[in-house]
């Protein structure tokens, strides 16, 4: 895979950022993933792999994405996880890998779920990525291919990728989590973040600082450098008013950006 191929998931990943509706990219992000490694089909799971699965759509290109009609029984024989969901409970590895390297070749081929997706989308290879969080959950994207098996290059560019994607799910999670806390209902909620000209992911900064993370806390759960929270951190000063970390807060919490810590935390 080639610098352009990350870099050109990098710019989707810095636009879910500053979106008031990122998991919207979704498909775009699925569109440059099958683009990248030769994928036919592609999904993003963002809840638990062996948990309730009507709602993920899988796609296919088609002048764009184009939705793949599948219907319930073999979409839930799928979207339990397997062989996927096994091998990452069974180990803290969260390394992109193959259907294959997780079952084995043999074991994957002759599986009811192996079968089931050749006859559904014709294809033969899948290719897990894991979107890990705190909760040990199994979820993350999954890209189907017909003829040969992900390469080696391919399963670098997946793993080169992957704290790109983990990054955009992480953000949706606290943006979500941010306006079920403030208790308004999601058009208000946004509009009081508008009102003091808070950016999305100076939101999730806000959220982490109501949570009394530090900086470097902040930092390893958002993917990003101390420095880069200390600049949102400054941002939030500057916006709200304030000078530390618990004025920030506390002002917060007055103006409806923050309901009391203890209703905040997840």
């Amino acid at each position: 895979m080639s610098e352009h191929d990350v870099a050109r998931m990098l710019d989707l990943a810095i636009a879910a950022l500053g979106e008031q509706e990122p998991e919207q990219l979704w498909p775009l992000i699925v569109e440059e993933l099958l683009r990248s490694v030769g994928g036919e089909i592609g999904a993003c799971k963002t809840s638990d792999w062996g948990g309730h699965t009507a709602e993920v759509p899988f796609w296919e290109p088609d002048s764009g994405l184009r939705e793949v009609p599948i219907d319930t029984r073999t979409r839930q024989l799928i979207m339990n996880g397997y062989p996927f969901r096994k091998h990452y409970e069974w180990s803290a590895d969260r390394t992109p890998v193959t259907a294959a390297q997780a079952a084995g070749a043999r074991e994957w081929r002759n599986s009811v779920v192996g079968g089931v997706t050749r006859r559904a989308f014709g294809t033969q290879h899948v290719l897990g990525i894991p979107l890990p969080d705190r909760a040990r959950v199994i979820r993350g994207c999954l890209v189907y291919r017909s003829g040969t098996d992900f390469t080696s290059a391919q399963l670098g560019y997946a793993q080169r990728v992957q704290p790109l994607l983990i990054g955009v799910e992480r953000q949706i999670q606290l943006l979500c989590r941010w306006r079920s806390a403030t208790g308004h209902p999601r058009p208000a909620a946004d509009a009081c973040a508008a009102a003091y000209a808070l950016t999305p992911r100076e939101i999730t900064v806000l959220t982490l600082l109501g949570d009394a993370l530090s900086a470097v806390s902040i930092a390893r759960r958002l993917g990003i450098s101390v420095r880069t929270v200390h600049k949102h951190v400054a941002n939030l000063y500057r916006k709200l008013g304030t000078r530390d970390r618990m004025a920030t807060v506390l002002r917060a919490q007055a103006l409806g950006l923050l309901p009391p810590a203890a209703h905040l935390r997840a």
